[in-house]
């Protein structure tokens, strides 16, 4: 019995009445690696990773110089030499911005103070009390913005500082309250409410470099330098100390 030979299908066309195919196309073959993809893809994590720091010294600035009120995004942006639209890409609003930017410092304010603390005896309270005031004055010197910072939301009573004491500032105080407390038990510190005595410390630490302009231009000279910074510690340990 003979079998039928079975028949080609013809080839579709398509609409200009070309013959289409049948074979599957596929994907266009890469030639990157995954080593060189992994490179790419980490340089453009690095690129945004640069720009979001230099935003957020660009908002410090800012923001200690003509506080929240009149500081915009777009003069953080032009401070930092991006555009605005990118500056939006990594921070939605001028609240978030100013948020991460206080995160930021008061982050490296605390891991500067817990590497100083890693070198002493915490148990003694006077040691402690001494790397707090080295690291606070040093710190202040570096950034006077800081302190600038919150002098402005302090005054304004804005919710941005009910925030900071929640989320930053109530530990750090009630830490070193009370090693004012054992410092005055043991005899090294002088006598006072301990709170009263926090803000001295912080008045005394950090206000010269908030009126740095001022300060030079009465005394002709360089608050900032190394021997004014060690002038401002010694003179909170005299203060301070028995």
């Amino acid at each position: 019995m003979a079998t039928k030979t079975p028949s080609k299908e013809p080839a579709r066309k398509n609409a200009r009445g070309q013959r289409r195919s049948h074979a599957a196309r596929l994907p266009a073959k890469s030639h990157a690696s995954p080593r060189a993809a992994v490179a790419k893809s980490s340089a453009k994590r690095a690129r945004g990773d640069e720009a979001r720091e230099r935003v957020l010294h660009a908002a410090l600035e800012c923001f200690g110089a003509f506080g929240f009120e009149g500081t915009s995004t777009r003069a953080v942006a032009e401070r930092a030499g991006l555009s605005h639209p990118l500056l939006l890409y990594h921070f939605d609003s001028k609240d978030q911005l100013w948020q991460s930017t206080m995160e930021d410092v008061l982050g490296r304010y605390q891991s500067a103070l817990y590497a100083r603390l890693a070198q002493v005896d915490v148990t003694d309270a006077g040691a402690g009390l001494r790397a707090f005031i080295e690291n606070f004055v040093e710190f202040s010197a570096k950034v006077p913005q800081l302190h600038r910072i919150m002098t402005q939301e302090s005054t304004q009573g804005s919710q941005r500082i009910h925030w900071l004491i929640d989320a930053h500032l109530l530990d750090s105080f009630s830490q070193v309250c009370d090693m004012i407390r054992r410092g005055q038990a043991s005899g090294a510190v002088r006598k006072g409410e301990a709170e009263r005595l926090y803000y001295a410390v912080i008045g005394l630490g950090g206000t010269l470099f908030s009126v740095s302009t001022e300060f030079g231009l009465l005394t002709r000279r360089d608050v900032f330098s190394t021997a004014e910074v060690r002038k401002t510690i010694e003179l909170i340990f005299d203060f301070l100390f028995r």
